[in-house]
């Protein structure tokens, strides 16, 4: 499943704005002079990202000083950004509603997550499991990726996919698949 156009368009006016105000704070690229990133290298929107991630009270400046005059709904979206989830995953399946990213760290948990405009299995290779790492934000209800996405060139045997198989049933039974970010009205399902 991916995001509706009229919901990609809203995601990329908003996340541009937002890496343009952290460009202006922690200044990652001298070419962006708006929050256009057509002509930006992938590597600049990245490091823009790990800026936002690791200053998240940027979101909050941002939100306050409303610099682009956004309406409140669209400040909301932003906001809950405050909620999001940077790391490495493994995409585990491709589902009908979403693909299963879980998180590699010592707790793993099982996220449904959502694509922009292209779908998550035109963007990484098809063979499962796959070695990710990217920012997964809330969106209207949903979990989308911040679009970025780094694949990592890792070779899994079977035995790993074996042992990563049943790390992701116990995620699935401790958590349930996490399909949203937004504390408010998160769900989890147990497919």
């Amino acid at each position: 499943m991916k995001l509706n156009e009229e919901d990609v368009e809203l995601f990329f006016k908003l996340s541009g704005a937002l890496l343009f105000y952290t460009n202006q704070k922690y200044p990652v690229t001298k070419n962006l002079k708006e929050p256009v990133f057509k002509d930006i290298p992938p590597a600049d929107i990245k490091s823009l990202y790990e800026r936002l991630s690791s200053h998240t009270e940027l979101i909050d400046y941002f939100v306050d000083e409303n610099p682009f005059s956004f309406t409140q709904e669209e400040l909301e979206i932003v906001k809950s950004w405050n909620n999001l989830v940077k790391g490495k995953f493994m995409i585990m399946f491709y589902l009908r509603d979403y693909t299963a990213f879980m998180s590699v760290s010592n707790k793993q948990k099982v996220y449904g997550v959502i694509s922009l405009q292209d779908k998550i299995r035109d963007v990484i290779p098809p063979s499962l499991p796959q070695y990710v790492e990217t920012i997964l934000l809330p969106f209207r209800g949903k979990i989308i990726y911040c679009g970025y996405i780094y694949g990592y060139d890792v070779r899994i045997d079977e035995n790993l996919k074996r042992i990563l198989k049943e790390w992701y049933h116990q995620a699935r039974r401790k958590f349930g698949i996490i399909t949203s970010l937004d504390e408010s009205t998160s769900e989890r399902t147990r497919k």
